[in-house]
């Protein structure tokens, strides 16, 4: 997040709006900031309990440059006066979790400073792989490469997915 930068804020959105075709198992977020998250340079804010929020309408903006997508004006209208926005500064190396339904935003980087940040996202196996958002990848054990864990298996509590 490059400072004074206009498309360096990322409006009000749902990660799920960027992938509307997968299907219905959640893609979780892991954010990890690479040096300190501040209000100064842009953290993330979030609208806590949206996680299981339905997806909301939403548009392209055009005032960045970006082409983000943001939730449309009368959904945070009708959001915001029950839910209180939370920035959720960190320190590097922290790691912020969400699913790809909560809502949540970066605000301007007014720093000197560049803010640094990775996202992994994970997904189920048998979900779309969505090449067009990035290259992906299967995690496997470095133990076990044999065994992948399914969505049966961690239900069971079963760590790994063993084929006979």
């Amino acid at each position: 997040k490059v400072p004074k930068v206009a498309a360096g804020a990322v409006p009000w959105h749902q990660d799920k709006s960027y992938w509307p075709d997968a299907n219905a198992n959640p893609v979780i977020t892991v954010w990890i900031p690479l040096v300190d998250a501040t209000l100064e340079n842009g953290c993330v804010h979030v609208m806590p309990r949206t996680h299981k929020q339905k997806i909301l309408s939403y548009h392209q903006e055009d005032y960045s440059g970006t082409g983000f997508f943001e939730i449309d004006d009368t959904h945070l209208a009708e959001l915001l006066p029950e839910k209180e926005p939370v920035p959720l500064p960190v320190k590097a190396g922290s790691a912020i979790l969400f699913n790809d339904r909560c809502i949540h935003k970066s605000t301007p980087n007014v720093s000197n400073e560049v803010r640094w940040s990775v996202d992994l996202r994970y997904q189920p196996t048998d979900q779309d792989p969505m090449p067009q958002h990035g290259a992906g990848f299967l995690a496997r054990s470095e133990h076990f490469p044999e065994r992948v864990a399914t969505l049966e298996d961690w239900l069971a509590e079963r760590p790994e997915h063993i084929n006979a």
